[in-house]
């Protein structure tokens, strides 16, 4: 047999949750000379397409571009220029 104080009955309600996998990325750095902000790319044999509308005063505005690469694309160094393809996986 149970009581009734007349007092509500508590209640706890549990929550299980999965997991959460946050993606942490380290910084990228010049094994060379250290610069962690600084990169570029370069592409062989691009095809870059521009399209441009002409203003009634005879200028132009660019409406669309696309890009083609066909050859290899290299990472550098925007400080030393050392060639960091090999780490360009990482982007």
């Amino acid at each position: 047999m149970t009581k009734n104080t007349g007092r509500p009955e508590r209640r706890h309600r549990i929550v299980a949750r999965k997991p959460v996998t946050v993606m942490v990325r380290e910084k990228l750095v010049c094994p060379y000379c250290g610069n962690d902000e600084e990169f570029f790319e370069v592409a062989e044999n691009a095809y870059v397409v521009v399209h441009f509308l002409q203003n009634e005063d005879g200028t132009f505005v660019p409406m669309e571009e696309n890009m083609e690469i066909t050859g290899v694309v290299k990472f550098y160094c925007g400080r030393c220029q050392a060639d960091l393809s090999h780490l360009r996986d990482r982007l």
